[in-house]
């Protein structure tokens, strides 16, 4: 019996060879990468530790490129500067860092302050706030004859922890703060490296989507191209247009937080309104997120100051929802509340508190893909079966 016969052509146990042969080194394979998969995620975090500035500035490249394009359209109006190769996408570029880097200075000099005054101003006050709250629920036991005893031995235990170790270690906690602060600002020389990065990919974008597109059509079938590039510009439309649509309202409705905050006296109105834009980025769930915990601390200080707080951000948030959020979004994530629900448990479970800010539009992203994928799929199937028939 012969492995193959050549005069035939019967390749069948050529082939049982092969499919059997693949078969186990698929398992040596599986079974070495799970016996070393902490040496393999060892090696993958150092990779992307390493690759980090190239992706961060590709990830700039894409969020800030719609706006390089409006900067560059509004120069290029000009003939002087249309005449010149890219002047004004090189302007263009020049204007969005600008911009950014000024948003930057003026959140070190203003916001970052404001609010290691309010986190120590917070603590300092801490005892009071916690002594309100005692005397409150002291008053709930007189009201309804209930011994208050464990809450006065509670009472005395935690201020005298507070006393003891916290206020005269306060230095220390802010140092400890501003270190931790510090430690995330070494980190500005990668960010300095993806912005030059993500200025190259900008300004030279032809260049670098024609060598993609000419390297996927020179390696794929025409099928295949056209799949990829699709889903590409998919991608790009849903996650960036989300992403730079979403940011931009987050900063809107942490200014129009502060602001109004301001008017009505609310304390601590920097942190708060920094909570409020910053929780704001996480959709559906991000109002929640930051208004929830705002109003406790606000409880603790002063109910009336809870309530309106209550209400003035129930006012901004049905603005947001109904009027501003509409107007910058509209629907470019193209799915339902429930899969929007289903993407920030999921990722938000997997990867935290930046896992639920991109976890939607990268869901969503998945989502039209297979909505794609499953459409063609049925629209086959009718025509194979309508074919059939006839």
């Amino acid at each position: 019996m012969k492995f193959y016969n050549k005069e035939s052509g019967d390749y069948s146990y050529f082939k049982i060879f092969l499919a059997v042969f693949f078969a186990l080194l698929s398992c040596v394979v599986v079974y070495f990468l799970f016996s070393k998969i902490s040496v393999i995620l060892s090696l993958l975090g150092k990779l992307l530790s390493i690759l980090s500035p190239i992706l961060v500035g590709i990830l700039f490249a894409c969020i800030l490129n719609p706006i390089v394009k409006k900067f560059e359209n509004m120069f290029n109006k000009k003939e002087k500067i249309k005449r010149k190769a890219k002047l004004g996408r090189g302007l263009g570029i020049f204007a969005t860092y600008l911009i950014l880097a000024i948003f930057i200075v003026l959140f070190c000099v203003f916001l970052i302050p404001n609010l290691f005054e309010s986190i120590n101003q917070m603590i300092i006050n801490f005892p009071t706030y916690l002594e309100n709250i005692f005397n409150f629920i002291r008053k709930l036991c007189t009201k309804y004859s209930i011994n208050p005893k464990f809450l006065n031995d509670y009472s005395t235990d935690v201020n005298e922890l507070f006393k003891n170790s916290v206020i005269p270690n306060l230095d220390v906690i802010i140092n400890n703060l501003a270190t931790g602060i510090t430690s995330v600002f070494r980190g500005v020389i990668n960010i300095v490296v993806s912005v030059i990065i993500s200025s190259y990919l900008i300004y030279d974008r032809e260049l670098f989507t024609n060598g993609i597109d000419k390297f996927l059509k020179a390696y794929c079938s025409n099928k295949v191209y056209t799949e990829i590039k699709n889903v590409a510009k998919n991608i790009y439309k849903v996650f960036c247009g989300f992403m730079v649509a979403k940011l931009l309202d987050s900063l809107i409705i942490g200014i129009l937080t502060f602001i109004i905050l301001s008017i009505f006296k609310i304390p601590y109105t920097v942190l708060i309104a920094f909570v409020v834009g910053v929780t704001n980025i996480i959709p559906f769930f991000g109002p929640f997120i930051g208004a929830i915990p705002c109003i406790v601390l606000l409880l603790i200080i002063s109910p009336a100051k809870a309530i309106e707080f209550a209400i003035i951000i129930f006012l901004i948030q049905q603005f947001d929802g109904n009027i501003l959020g509409p107007k910058l979004i509209g629907n470019k994530l193209g799915i339902k509340s429930f899969w929007v629900l289903f993407a920030i448990i999921l990722f938000g479970g997997l990867f935290g508190f930046f896992g639920m800010i991109f976890g939607v539009p990268l869901f969503a992203c998945i989502f039209e893909l297979i909505k794609n994928i499953t459409d063609k799929k049925l629209k086959k199937k009718v025509e194979t079966k309508s074919v059939s028939e006839h």
